[in-house]
């Protein structure tokens, strides 16, 4: 094993960093935090594919486990890991994603805190008790010790955190643990002025990875359907921010559909571009599937109406408020909401209402420092 991180760290543990998503912005995100209040810190992992600390403007440093590619081996590393953090009187280290949730219940070593935002049922890896029937006695087999070794995992955390209470309440149900609700907030705070916004066009704007379970199909379901009406609803067009395997499919989609001149793809774009997209954008869409949703957060601290499907759980947040109209009830629900949307966003003064309650980074951070007992890691 390589050099320990320094004894007085704390560590951000995610098991493997192959692609830069959600998770690894949260990791930075705590560590940036953690820097602000002046906590010493370390990302750890197996292995690190995406050299994470090109992404940190503070100086921070990736700790590489690398044990041999095969889960016996992960395991046994993250045990040979954890005790040697322990040995060392480390801080308890938080364990990110499910993922090690399922490695500490094997490994059964500690102490650690988890921080799951995903159900293997989210991720689509159907090892949880609602996934469909497996399809021999070997993968129900695999299936019965991965969810023995996650609630093992989840059981003898520290403390164990999730995103929203839709997931607590999955989670008590499969690991008989109650998890600590933390709201995560956006990069960014949540701006005081009205933006200056166009009203001959209506900007729809989307942000994401493109691919299956992000459902941009929708969009573009629901937006070939707003067509046929001209007269009820106001001109619109539509901006895609992101790359991923689906790109083709979704192009010759809209194609397909007659969209052409009212969608853009704009691929990866960096941070300046994006917001600039955020300054001329009128409604966020977001219909994908997920655990959280970040995006929504980020879009509405820009004062950009939100249309989201239900099955993103940050939204249990926003159910009484002008400026979300959450589609229930699959594709069908998406394109109501967002015809909805269109109607709202015309209105005089609509972007003149208050924002609803936004968390945001900093009070997440507070509440994670708090939670996992590091305050008194602040130099004082």
């Amino acid at each position: 094993m390589n050099p320990l991180p320094p004894k007085d760290h704390v560590v951000i543990f995610n098991p493997e960093l192959i692609e830069f998503g959600g998770e690894e912005r949260v990791m930075l995100a705590l560590a940036r935090e953690l820097h602000a209040r002046g906590i010493k810190h370390s990302f750890a992992c197996y292995w690190d594919r995406i050299d994470l600390v090109k992404h940190c403007n503070w100086p921070v440093r990736v700790h590489q486990i690398n044990p041999p590619n095969n889960p016996v081996q992960k395991v046994m590393a993250l045990r040979a890991f954890l005790s040697a953090l322990r040995r060392q009187g480390s801080p308890v280290p938080v364990l990110f994603n499910i993922q090690s949730a399922y490695h500490a219940g094997l490994a059964g070593s500690g102490p650690y805190h988890v921080r799951i935002p995903d159900t293997y049922r989210l991720l689509g890896q159907g090892r949880d008790g609602q996934a469909e029937k497996p399809s021999s006695l070997k993968q129900h087999l695999s299936r019965m010790l991965s969810h023995w070794a996650t609630r093992r995992g989840v059981l003898g955390a520290e403390c164990f955190i999730t995103n929203t209470k839709a997931l607590q309440a999955e989670m008590l149900e499969l690991y008989g643990r109650q998890a600590k609700v933390v709201y995560l907030g956006g990069l960014g705070h949540p701006r005081t002025d009205v933006p200056v916004r166009g009203h001959a066009v209506i900007e729809l704007l989307t942000v994401s990875r493109l691919q299956a379970s992000k459902r941009i199909d929708w969009i573009l379901a629901s937006l070939a359907e707003i067509t046929q009406e001209p007269e009820r609803y106001p001109a619109w067009r539509l901006h895609v921010a992101g790359t991923g395997p689906d790109e083709a499919r979704l192009k010759a989609l809209v194609a397909q559909l007659g969209l052409a001149s009212s969608v853009v793809f704009h691929g990866f774009v960096s941070d300046e571009a994006l917001q600039q997209l955020y300054e001329n954008a009128h409604v966020f869409l977001m219909p994908g599937k997920q655990g959280y949703g970040l995006p929504a957060i980020e879009a509405l601290y820009q004062k950009l109406a939100l249309v989201s499907s239900e099955e993103s759980g940050v939204v249990e947040l926003w159910q009484d408020t002008p400026w979300v109209s959450v589609a229930r009830q699959g594709q069908a629900g998406f394109t109501l909401a967002v015809k909805d949307m269109l109607l709202r966003v015309v209105q005089p003064d609509f972007f003149q209402a208050p924002l609803p309650y936004l968390p945001t980074e900093k009070a997440w951070a507070d509440q994670m420092v708090e939670h996992c007992g590091w305050r008194h890691l602040m130099p004082s």
